[in-house]
């Protein structure tokens, strides 16, 4: 099997994340259990942060205990005062704590951060990359008008970004070709929506209720053999402007399922049908601006 585009997000491991999410966080047998099946099917990057509770701290006791090594990609948060500010020091405290040598991606969480600090970390940056501690330099950003900015940038090699059946081609297609022709790796995240395209549209409440028509229009693409997972995706994952899809899951039953859907195919008929949902009220693709 080669090494499949999936990247295992693992904020679950540190935080109670996502709408869906009823069991909390895992136990570390439930991690071990998940890592294992990851590794076992080519998933080989880990996407973490120094913002995600202990999520490193649960990544480094894997490792510490583990003959399987993941890649890593973790990423700077102003708003985390117990790691050092001196950035060196705190790619070094990183490494550490994740138990490993390098950083497969060194990111930036959010535009606002790396607009206020990569000026002031960019050379210490670039040394520690010289020096392998650090592979790449990536942001984590939100808007296409952020991922304009970040493209003036020719340090940055990676940017990840929302794209789902909603946040689709139509609204980003544009603007990930701009980042592509400059080589720069693509990671997309947010691909079910933070679990709302699994919920039924009749629990929808608040400023949500705007969605349920364009989400009622996708489940419609769905039939028996063929459910929601499948279609959200397979829509991304069959992208060939991404480079990676990265997907959080609580149960091993959750990945297998993930990895058993990527080996389905999405129609162009189907894709067509998402393409031309043009869902204009795109803070609501954000959950940050969700109100329930």
């Amino acid at each position: 099997m080669i090494e499949n585009k999936l990247i295992l997000g693992t904020v679950q491991f540190g935080l109670n994340y996502g709408i869906n999410n009823q069991g909390g966080k895992p136990s570390s047998k439930r991690v071990k259990e998940i890592l294992d099946t990851a590794f076992e099917n080519k998933i080989k990057i880990l996407d973490t942060a120094e913002a995600y509770g202990d999520s490193q701290k649960v990544i480094g006791e894997y490792h510490r205990k583990s003959k399987n090594a993941f890649q890593i990609i973790t990423k700077f948060s102003a708003s985390v005062k117990f790691l050092p500010s001196n950035i060196r020091e705190r790619v070094l405290k990183n490494l550490e704590i994740l138990q490993i040598d390098s950083l497969y991606c060194y990111m930036f969480h959010s535009f606002s951060d790396f607009k206020t600090y990569f000026a002031k970390y960019r050379k210490e940056l670039l040394v520690l990359k010289k020096e392998k501690i650090i592979r790449k330099i990536g942001v984590s950003i939100y808007s296409n008008n952020e991922l304009e900015e970040v493209l003036k940038f020719n340090e940055v090699e990676v940017i990840q970004l929302p794209f789902n059946l909603l946040d689709n081609k139509s609204k980003r297609g544009e603007i990930i070709s701009k980042a592509k022709k400059k080589e720069i790796e693509i990671h997309t995240r947010s691909v079910f929506l933070q679990g709302l395209f699994f919920k039924k549209t009749d629990e929808f409440h608040g400023n949500l209720i705007r969605l349920k028509s364009s989400i009622i229009k996708l489940k419609n693409l769905c039939c028996k053999g063929y459910e929601m997972n499948d279609l959200a995706l397979n829509y991304v994952y069959q992208q060939k402007n991404i480079n990676n899809v990265l997907i959080g899951v609580d149960t091993v039953q959750q990945l297998q399922q993930n990895l058993y859907s990527i080996n389905k195919s999405i129609s162009k008929k189907q894709i067509e049908t998402i393409d031309n949902i043009n869902f204009n009220e795109t803070e609501l693709l954000n959950p940050s601006n969700w109100k329930l």
